[in-house]
């Protein structure tokens, strides 16, 4: 029975629903999954085999080095080699990353583990921060230094993640030693988009899917309306919901 180790800055909201979905489907078919995340007060409840990476305090005191510091995705040293630890009893067959950001892993630490043990990467790309200095999205600011090496942040203060320091120089070649060379990886992004970036990136050396992000049928259906008549919108046409479905 082979194991899948999923990391994600959280159980919650979108990407932590996404984890827990592709989680279920695998064991559904057989594997065993573990879910590692960073500590967080919108955390659901914690399940049989999740791992909370570090304490809260641990993490907000990391939250304040590298706004001070810059150096975001480069902290919680001890807590990630405690991590690491664990992950050695795991063993895991394939580990699947998602969103690395958000204070609670050495980014680096990670990626020299998996090539070391040659552990099978998948990662699902949720927005850009993997190959930016800093940033997880640019299309505000128009920057392109992304494509050939971050500097001179245009919003080092305004964009999220806010720092004091610009050090997206440094991080940008950082990230490419650590994130570049892995001998089995392949990205996952949820739009052809987000894809063809990937491909303008230095992770243009890795194999890219497209898979989309589903909805719950169940859910987002055509229900029964009184809407065009309560608004007074004459015409027999298709419902909006019905014409996307």
């Amino acid at each position: 029975m082979k194991t899948i180790l999923s990391i994600n800055l959280g159980n919650f909201g979108s990407t932590g629903n996404i984890m827990r979905g592709i989680s279920k489907a695998a064991e559904q078919s057989g594997y065993t999954c573990w879910q590692a995340y960073a500590p967080d007060r919108n955390n659901g409840i914690a399940l049989e085999r999740d791992i909370v990476i570090e304490s809260y305090n641990v993490r907000r005191l990391n939250e304040l080095y590298s706004r001070y510091t810059g150096m975001r995705g480069f902290q919680a040293y001890f807590s990630t080699k405690a991590f690491l630890k664990k992950v050695d009893k795991i063993k895991p067959d394939i580990i699947h990353l998602h969103n690395l950001h958000n204070n609670y892993i050495h980014v680096g630490l990670l990626f020299d583990y998996i090539k070391k043990n040659r552990i099978k990467v998948v990662w699902t790309l949720h927005d850009c921060w993997a190959f930016t200095g800093r940033c997880p999205y640019f299309q505000m600011s128009g920057c392109k230094r992304w494509k050939t090496g971050c500097h001179d942040c245009p919003y080092p203060k305004e964009e999220y993640p806010s720092v004091r320091v610009d050090k997206s120089d440094v991080l940008w070649k950082m990230k490419k030693a650590a994130f570049t060379g892995v001998e089995n990886l392949t990205i996952v992004t949820p739009s052809e988009w987000l894809a063809g970036l990937v491909k303008e990136s230095f992770l243009k050396e890795y194999p890219v899917q497209v898979i989309y992000n589903g909805i719950d049928l169940d859910v987002f259906k055509p229900t029964p309306s009184d809407f065009r008549s309560a608004y007074g919108i004459g015409g027999g046409g298709k419902s909006l919901i019905r014409s996307f479905i």
